[in-house]
């Protein structure tokens, strides 16, 4: 990889790494799934001249909206509101990549062998010697909840595997029109306050909104859309696995987390599991004629979480 594609890299990992600072920052002012309805609309709006319909697609497209968009993120972020510590939700946010593995084992068949098998497990065993960290069950039910947020990503990824001719950022503009409606409408049923958030934002609080829609979707996702085009999935989706490094370094420096040597250590599990897994299956993906750039693109960013997230 060339010196400025490697810097690029490591710029879309901090971005994507930052984003868990910025949207605990956010929610600490917006109800969480007000926010996410927030992104998802200025999202929608402006990638809105790339909205198609994919004929005979539609129905996995909608299916992956609704599971990698609305549900992902609503969970998501209630997480990241209810977690003392944004370093341990980055760390588990990457669990994703060996549940979507399992799932396309059980929902489609692919084959598993001993390497991934072996991975999945060492990716779970760091997160339980995480979750067992006295701080860590303070907040239990935050950590249920992201790896609920993650299993509902993960289905989507695995919907991803299905679909064909949908170019990436088509897909981004149907999330967004598909998630923002529901979101708002999760919002006004579950949560209050929206409008005084709204009255009493402040420049760092729509600040904050712009950073999620500008920074990590467009700058990040699309940044990483053209390395995806300019390099083998095997040689870029690996680096990826440095934005929860990102995350937990950010939290350390600018939240003030102290984390415990047993989250430490676990997060070290988890992400040496995660890396071994994702080497893997950008491998596999590289030795895959069939699948167009965009396509295999796509399938890569989305189990590289990000939005993420």
């Amino acid at each position: 990889m060339r010196p400025q594609h490697l810097l690029l890299l490591i710029v879309i990992c901090a971005v994507w790494g930052y984003n868990f600072v910025s949207s605990k920052m956010a929610v600490a002012h917006f109800p969480p799934i007000y926010f996410t309805a927030l992104r998802f609309l200025g999202l929608g709006l402006l990638l809105l001249p790339w909205l198609k319909l994919h004929k005979g697609q539609m129905k996995l497209v909608l299916q992956i909206a609704l599971f990698m968009g609305m549900l992902h993120f609503a969970l998501m972020f209630n997480a990241i509101k209810m977690a003392r510590d944004v370093s341990v939700i980055a760390v588990i946010v990457q669990l994703g990549v060996p549940i979507a593995t399992l799932m396309a084992w059980g929902i489609l068949g692919e084959t598993v062998r001993w390497r991934r098998g072996a991975s999945i497990l060492l990716a779970f065993a760091g997160t339980m010697v995480m979750s067992f960290d006295p701080n860590v069950l303070s907040y239990g039910l935050a950590v249920l909840i992201c790896l609920l947020s993650v299993a509902s990503m993960s289905y989507g990824q695995v919907l991803i595997r299905q679909i064909r001719h949908v170019d990436p950022l088509s897909m981004q503009v149907w999330i967004g029109v598909v998630s923002a409606p529901g979101l708002f409408v999760l919002s006004f049923l579950f949560e209050q306050g929206q409008v005084s958030a709204t009255l009493t934002a402040g420049w760092l609080e729509w600040a904050l909104l712009a950073y999620s829609i500008f920074g990590v979707s467009l700058f990040g996702h699309g940044s990483a859309y053209y390395l995806l085009r300019l390099y083998p999935v095997s040689v870029v989706n690996p680096g990826f696995t440095l934005a929860p490094v990102m995350g937990i370094l950010f939290g350390v420096v600018l939240l003030g987390e102290q984390l415990s040597d047993r989250v430490l250590i676990g997060a070290a599990i988890t992400l040496v599991g995660v890396l071994i897994v994702t080497l893997r299956e950008s491998q596999l993906a590289d030795k895959k004629p069939d699948i167009a750039v965009t396509e295999r693109a796509a399938l890569a960013v989305a189990k590289a979480k990000l939005g993420s997230d």
